[in-house]
């Protein structure tokens, strides 16, 4: 036996011959640093005690929190039962019975012996904080918040509440209160590595994206193999487009976790967004064997697919992400913007059809729907698409592009020059309108006016050979009159 063991055993041995003396209080106290052997012997001391007089509720309230410390929950309960049994006014003995049945998972039990501790014992900041968190395990988010606040009360400089009220606001939607509240629990505890976490997420929430990063990167410095917090920091630069630093975190997370679909996940889009199409597959593949039904990431699939022009592959694959959630609109749009790449417009415009029925005011839809109905030769359709489209988004340039193209196939030249003038004048850089426009002014007989776009888009790029070769035609058809 080394010195340590026989300096712990000794100091067991001496608080089970005192224990009888101590108040819980200082029991607890003295136990601290006895290791696990060290509480095995007192509870088999204070077993015989209890043996010895059944009546014992000292010893059965010490052997209760000896088995708390020791993770049996279970009869924690049941020693802190016996004492309430023997006395009914114990306030402590509710309390941890609480807590073993909090441990247990039995929240509703849990919330009981809160109730009477706190009706026994008001004031108890500790009580009214746990009962929150139980109320919080159960839904009740809104009772759970009013505890917090309570705690908060009685204890204002205790960072534990704080954080959690922090957590219910997150779960109610109510970011920027969740934030407040992990601010001061910071400010309280300035250590707390899922604090900062925590208030990251709620950043990026709140569409704070730089101020997010900054969190998890103070996460990450005070524990570096937080692997949500690498995750988390890996998902905002995705949202920045800071592809080759969010793959780097990927790739942290995934050293530390190497199953972890979401990072997976994330990893193929990073790939997938720096043109690593094939690599960004083998990751993508590789979440869906863990997650087969991930509808998230049967869609970055998809894009993937229809990137590498694998249509029939990425339409599969929304057909699936469909299947999983009817009212996922980007699903239904990418597959039928994929439908429109294999020319088959009438199963796109299906798809168009669905994502107005559920959102009559979506933009997107109106607008590829709109092209649809032209590649089908229905510009009857496509302008009324394009209408629509310029009602819901008139300062969108593309609106007014995608009815001058509907225009000009239906030969009303003119409305079509109108609507490619609207597109440049709130876009001047919209070289395609100019493009068009050039075209349908010289059909009209106007090719000075088509000089003057053609001039325009050798300005923006120059060297554009199409631009000087057409220019150069306008020009000796304006010779030539």
């Amino acid at each position: 036996m080394s010195s340590d063991e026989a300096a712990g055993r000794k100091r067991s041995d001496a608080l089970t011959d005192e224990h009888e003396e101590l108040d819980p209080g200082e029991f607890r106290r003295m136990m601290e640093g006895v290791d696990r052997e060290g509480m095995l012997r007192m509870i088999a001391r204070l077993t015989r005690d209890i043996e010895a007089n059944p009546q014992d509720a000292k010893s059965l309230s010490a052997r209760g929190w000896l088995y708390g410390e020791l993770g049996d929950f279970r009869r924690a309960a049941e020693d802190n039962g016996r004492v309430i049994e023997l006395d009914p006014g114990d306030a402590s003995a509710y309390l941890n019975r609480a807590h073993a049945y909090s441990e247990l998972e039995e929240y509703r039990a849990a919330i009981d012996d809160y109730d009477a501790a706190i009706r026994l014992a008001p004031g108890d900041a500790a009580a009214h904080h746990c009962r929150g968190a139980c109320y919080a395990e159960l839904g009740n988010l809104g009772g759970a918040v009013c505890d917090f606040d309570i705690a908060i009360l009685l204890d204002p400089d205790d960072a534990v509440p704080y954080y959690n009220r922090g957590l219910t606001y997150g779960e109610l939607g109510n970011h920027l209160k969740a934030a407040e509240d992990l601010s001061r629990a910071i400010e309280l505890e300035p250590d707390l590595p899922e604090a900062h976490y925590f208030r990251g997420m709620a950043y990026r929430d709140l569409g704070e994206t730089e101020r997010a990063i900054l969190d998890f990167d103070a996460a990450l410095e005070l524990e570096e193999h937080y692997a949500l917090a690498r995750h988390a920091r890996g998902i905002s630069k995705l949202n920045l487009e800071r592809f080759q630093e969010a793959l780097v975190d990927f790739d942290a997370a995934l050293v530390l976790n190497p199953d972890d679909a979401g990072s997976l996940r994330g990893k193929g889009v990073a790939l997938g967004s720096l043109g690593r199409y094939e690599e960004a597959m083998e990751a993508l593949d590789r979440s869906l064997e863990l997650e087969p039904d991930s509808a998230e990431t049967l869609a970055a699939r998809g894009v993937n697919h229809a990137s590498l022009e694998e249509y029939e592959l990425a339409i599969e694959d929304y057909t699936r992400v469909i299947a999983l959630d009817p009212g996922d609109l980007r699903a239904r749009y990418s597959r039928g913007t994929s439908l429109m790449r294999l020319g088959r417009h009438e199963k796109a415009i299906r798809d168009f059809d669905a994502i107005i029925e559920l959102d009559p005011d979506n933009v997107g839809a109106f607008l590829a729907r709109g092209f649809a109905h032209a590649e089908l030769g229905d510009y009857r359709e496509a302008i009324r698409d394009c209408d629509r489209l310029v009602e819901l988004s008139p300062e969108d340039p593309a609106a007014y592009h995608a009815r001058g193209y509907a225009y000009a196939e239906m030969g009303a030249r003119q409305l079509a020059v109108e609507d490619f003038g609207r597109a440049v004048a709130l876009n001047p850089e919209d070289v395609d309108s100019r493009r068009n426009r050039a075209t349908l002014h010289r059909e009209l007989g106007q090719p000075e006016k088509a000089i003057e776009d053609y001039d325009e888009i050798i300005r923006l790029r120059p060297g554009d050979p199409w631009a000087i070769q057409e220019r150069r035609r306008a020009v000796k058809e304006t010779e030539g009159r």
